[in-house]
């Protein structure tokens, strides 16, 4: 892939983080906000954090499996 896809992809999963930190904060819950902050840092643009490809692609199925349990955490939370 071009490097810039690497870049998009990194800004809007900064982004994306960082919101869900907050809307986590926002309603209390404990744990995830730090994750997320963790999670944001870790993609964020400006101060990259470099691995090599393999160990990207563990922290890519970390970082999905995370917002898969996420979703299913705050529906549980929400009922």
């Amino acid at each position: 892939m071009p490097y810039w896809y690497y870049q998009l992809l990194r800004i809007f999963g900064t982004i994306g983080f960082v919101y869900l930190a907050y809307t986590d904060y926002k309603l209390k819950i404990k744990y995830t906000p730090q994750i997320f902050i963790v999670a944001a840092i870790l993609l964020n643009p400006i101060i990259k954090i470099s691995f090599d490809r393999s160990a990207w692609q563990v922290v890519d199925i970390i970082l999905a499996v995370l917002l898969i349990t996420s979703i299913f955490v705050e529906k549980k939370l929400k009922n």
